[in-house]
């Protein structure tokens, strides 16, 4: 199995990126029906999950990690350059402040972060992907 992998690493860091890009232009293109489907729901009564429950909150962080933290962690980890370690501690902050108080229903259809996000990843994970391919 190792040995399908050893060698390979930066071909399977690209499809990783890649998809994760397309999952966020994906988002920014349906940001505006997204929004207007969260404005149809009146109240958090209307949802049958509770948004202050710890196992969203998991859920939530663990759907954040496989979509960001985990290409700022790699992106640090392979520049090792000062400035994409300040920017990916910056981006991570941002995301978990995001994650963990934008729980309510009011507070997501109010709240642009998601989108700035997911525009500020995909410059960042399209920077990585051509870093990637001039090493």
């Amino acid at each position: 199995m190792w040995e399908i992998i050893r060698g390979n690493e930066y071909f399977y860091i690209v499809t990783y990126s890649l998809i994760v890009l397309i999952i966020n232009l994906d988002y920014i293109r349906d940001f505006k029906n997204i929004k207007k489907g969260l404005s149809d729901i009146s109240s958090d009564e209307e949802l049958e999950v509770d948004t202050k429950s710890m196992s969203l909150l998991f859920i939530v962080l663990l759907f954040n990690f496989l979509r960001r933290w985990f290409i700022y962690l790699l992106a640090m980890l392979i520049t090792e350059n000062i400035f994409v370690i300040s920017i990916s501690f910056i981006l991570f902050v941002v995301s978990l402040y995001d994650s963990i108080f934008n729980y309510s229903l009011a507070k997501v259809k109010k709240s642009n972060i998601a989108l700035y996000l997911a525009v500020i990843d995909a410059i960042y994970i399209s920077t990585f992907v051509i870093y990637l391919f001039s090493v």
